[in-house]
C-alpha cells in the first residue's frame, strides 16, 4: 500500500501471414515446413510416449537420447520411412505421420529447452489454443525435435555454423510467429540455454511475432506471487518478478558445445548486443505477464457477476482487484491501476454488512475502503491531480486513525503519502512533518532494514534537498542506498530510484559529471527491468537530460529529453503535467542549441 517508491497480431492475422509465406505442397521447401498439430501432440504422440513406458513428466531428452544407439520414441517413428527430402531410409517424426488433423504447414514455431517435460509443453500449447480460439487440429507447431530428421543428426557429418544459421533463419522467417516456452516463470530454464537464446535472437532480428507461453500451473503461480502480501521486510511478489527480469542475461547461457556458445554470442555481439537483447526478452516477458493478468481479471469479473456471490466472495474479489491494480501501477499502467481501484471500491461498498454469511468474517470492510482511498490517492498523484490525491489520502488517514490509532504501520503509510503530495505542492515543512511521523513509526515497527523505512529516508532526503539542506539530504540518500542494496541487491527499481536521488543531489551541487554517472546507473536498471516506456524510466531520461543541458551537451540532452517525452506520453497520454514538463525542457534545449550554433 505504501507508495515508497501478448506481443503480436491477432491469431487469424498470424495464421494468414504464415500461410502466405510458407511453401505449399509441390514447392521445393514444402517438407521443411511441415509440423505436427497440437491435437496430434496431445493424442498420438502421448500414446507413443506411454507405449514406451514413459509419461507426461518425461523430458525431450528422456523421449529421445541422441547419444544412445537405441532409438527412442522420435527416431523409432521414422526408422523405416523414406525421408522425402533426401530419399534415404530414416525420416523425421513429422514426415512419418499423415492426415490433416495431424500434420500440416507450420502455423507457429515453438522455442523451448529439451529439459522441459512433454506434459508442460503440450499443456502450454493447448492453453494457447484455448485462449485464442484456435482449432488444435489445424494449429501446426514446428518443433525441432520432431521436425528435424534426428536420424541425420546422429549420423554426424560436418555442417558449418554459418550454413546451419542460414537454414534456421529461413525457417524462422518462413513461419513468422514464435512461441517461446518459459518455465518456471521466476527463473526460466529457457534463458539458461544458448540455443534458446539463439532462437530468440533470430526471432528478434527477423522481425517475427513472439509470444511467451507457459504451463497453466506456472501462470497460477505467477498470479499467486503478484497477489501475495508483503513479507516482513516489505518485499512482495512483484519483487520476485523484478528479480526474474534482472536475472535475464544472455551472456550467461549454457551450451554443451563451447563452440556453439562462442558462435551464437558472436552473432549477438555483432548484432543487437547483449544489453539490447536482454531488454527485448524482458519486454516479451512483461507483455506476457500483462496478458495473463488481464485474462485473470476478466475471469474474476465474470465470476463476481454470479448471483451466488457472498459478501466474502465480493471482499475477496475487491482485494484481488486491488492487488492487480497495484501491479499495473508498478509496471507503469497508471490508468489501468486507477480503473481497477475504482472496481475494488465499488465491490467493497456493495457489501451487505447485515448478511448472515458475513457475520464473523475476519476482515473489516472499513479497513479495505480506507486502503482503497489510499491507493486512489496514489493514482491521482501519479496522474497529476494533487488536490484530489490529498483528498483521498486525508479520507484514508481519518479512517486509519479511527481504526488503528496514530502509532500503527497503516497510519504510517497514510502519513507518508500525505507527505508525498505536500512535497509536490511545495509545502516542504508540511511534507517533512508527515515523513518524520511516518519514519518514527516505521523504525519502531519494522526496524531499519525494511523497504518502507528505506523509502521514507529517500523522501526525507528529497525534501531536505529542496529546503537547501544538502548534507542532510546526502545522509538520507546514503541510508536509503544501504538498506535497498541489502534488501534487493544491485539490480532493482528501488536502486534505480536511489541512484536517481543521488544524481539530482549532485546536480544541485553543480557536479554534473557525478550526476550523469548516477543517472546512467539508474537508466540501466530501469530500462532492463521496467522497460523504456515506464514513467520511472522516463524520469531517469529527464534527469540525465537536464544534467547534459547544464553541461552544454545539447545533443545528448535533447536525445534523452525526447525519450522522456515519448515515454510519458505512452503512459499518461497528451496533456499530462509530466508530458508538459518534458516538452518544456525540450523547447529550452532546442533554443539553447540554436543559440550556441549561431554564436
Amino acid at each position: 500500500m505504501k507508495q515508497k517508491a501478448t506481443v503480436g497480431v491477432s491469431p487469424s492475422e498470424s495464421q494468414a501471414a504464415a500461410v502466405a509465406t510458407t511453401p505449399k505442397k509441390g514447392d521445393p521447401n514444402y517438407y521443411e515446413f511441415l509440423a505436427p498439430s497440437v491435437h496430434h501432440l496431445s493424442t498420438q504422440l502421448m500414446d507413443d510416449i506411454e507405449a514406451a513406458g514413459l509419461d507426461r513428466n518425461a523430458t525431450i531428452y528422456d523421449i529421445e537420447n541422441l547419444r544412445s544407439t537405441e532409438f527412442g520414441v522420435i527416431r523409432r517413428k521414422g526408422a523405416d520411412v523414406i525421408c522425402p527430402i533426401d530419399e534415404r531410409k530414416g525420416a523425421a517424426y513429422v514426415h512419418s505421420i499423415n492426415g490433416d488433423d495431424n500434420v500440416g504447414t507450420a502455423t507457429f514455431m515453438i522455442s523451448y529447452a529439451w529439459k522441459y517435460q512433454i506434459g508442460d509443453i503440450i499443456d502450454s500449447l493447448e492453453a494457447y489454443c484455448a485462449k485464442r480460439n484456435l482449432d488444435p487440429k489445424k494449429t501446426y507447431i514446428w518443433m525441432c525435435c520432431l521436425c528435424v530428421n534426428q536420424h541425420r543428426v546422429t549420423e554426424g557429418g560436418s555442417v558449418s555454423f554459418d550454413v546451419f544459421h542460414e537454414t534456421f533463419r529461413h525457417r524462422v522467417r518462413g513461419i513468422g510467429h514464435i512461441l517461446a516456452l518459459m518455465a518456471p516463470w521466476s527463473l526460466p530454464e529457457y534463458l539458461r540455454r544458448v540455443w534458446c537464446i539463439f532462437e530468440m535472437y533470430e526471432s528478434y532480428t527477423s522481425g517475427c511475432e513472439v509470444d511467451i507461453i507457459m504451463p497453466p500451473e506456472e501462470e497460477r503461480q505467477l498470479l499467486g506471487a503478484l497477489t501475495r502480501g508483503n513479507s516482513v521486510d516489505g518485499k512482495n511478489g512483484v519483487d520476485d518478478l523484478f528479480k526474474a527480469f534482472a536475472d535475464t542475461n544472455v551472456e550467461n547461457a549454457e551450451a554443451s558445445q563451447p563452440e556453439d556458445k562462442e558462435n551464437i554470442l558472436r552473432l549477438i555481439r555483432e548484432g543487437p548486443g547483449y544489453a539490447e537483447l536482454n531488454k527485448q526478452i524482458n519486454n516479451y516477458m512483461r507483455q506476457w505477464v500483462l496478458t495473463v493478468v488481464k485474462e485473470a481479471v476478466k475471469k474474476t469479473q465474470s465470476d463476481l457477476k454470479s448471483d451466488f456471490s457472498t459478501p466474502k466472495d465480493v471482499i475477496e474479489g475487491g482485494t484481488y482487484m486491488s492487488y492487480i491494480a497495484a501491479f499495473l501501477g508498478t509496471v507503469g499502467d497508471k490508468r489501468g491501476a486507477l480503473d481497477h481501484y475504482f472496481i475494488a471500491m465499488e465491490l467493497y461498498e456493495s457489501v451487505d454488512l447485515e448478511a448472515p454469511d458475513y457475520n464473523g468474517h475476519e476482515h473489516d470492510v472499513q479497513d479495505y475502503i480506507a486502503r482503497t482511498y489510499n491507493n486512489l490517492g496514489e493514482c491521482m498523484e501519479n496522474m497529476g491531480d494533487l488536490d484530489k490525491a490529498l483528498e483521498y489520502h486525508n479520507k484514508c488517514c481519518k479512517q486509519f486513525e479511527e481504526v488503528y490509532g496514530t502509532d500503527h504501520i497503516n497510519t504510517s503509510a497514510s502519513y507518508f503519502n500525505i507527505g508525498a503530495v505536500k512535497r509536490k505542492q511545495e509545502d516542504y515543512e508540511g511534507a517533512l512533518e508527515m515523513f518524520m511521523k511516518s519514519l518514527a513509526i516505521d523504525e519502531r515497527t519494522n526496524g531499519t532494514y525494511h523497504a518502507d523505512t528505506a523509502n521514507t529516508y529517500d523522501y526525507i532526503g528529497r525534501v531536505k534537498q529542496q529546503m537547501g539542506d544538502l548534507d542532510g539530504a546526502l545522509e538520507m540518500f546514503n541510508k536509503n542506498m544501504e538498506i535497498s542494496s541489502k534488501l534487493f541487491g544491485d539490480n532493482h527499481p528501488n536502486l534505480a530510484i536511489a541512484y536517481g536521488g543521488l544524481g539530482l543531489l549532485h546536480h544541485t551541487k553543480e557536479d554534473y559529471d557525478s550526476a550523469i554517472e548516477c543517472h546512467k546507473k539508474s537508466i540501466q536498471i530501469s530500462e532492463n527491468i521496467l522497460g523504456t516506456d515506464h514513467p520511472d524510466t522516463a524520469s531517469c531520461y529527464l534527469n540525465i537530460g537536464g544534467a547534459y543541458y547544464y553541461k552544454g551537451k545539447y545533443d545528448s540532452a535533447l536525445n534523452y529529453v525526447t525519450k522522456a517525452e515519448e515515454a510519458y506520453t505512452a503512459t499518461y497520454g497528451e496533456g499530462h503535467p509530466k508530458v508538459h514538463s518534458s516538452t518544456t525542457w525540450k523547447d529550452l534545449i532546442i533554443e539553447a542549441k540554436t543559440g550556441a550554433a549561431n554564436e
